[in-house]
């Protein structure tokens, strides 16, 4: 799944379930802070963040 091209829309929809290396779930995230949107990856497992899911897998 790490080579399909995926939006971040339809990652943070779940319309795909990627699993990171550690074994739980890459869920995205979206956060409204200094006037920006930031979208990031978090393992639900262990809370390791990352700014692509590609990071955590």
């Amino acid at each position: 799944m790490a080579g399909q091209n995926i939006s971040k829309n339809a990652r943070r929809e779940g319309s795909k379930e990627l699993l990171s290396k550690w074994g739980g779930k890459i869920m995205m995230k979206s956060v409204f802070e200094k006037g920006k949107m930031r979208h990031f990856a978090v393992c639900d497992k262990t809370g390791n963040e990352a700014r692509k899911p590609r990071d955590l897998m």
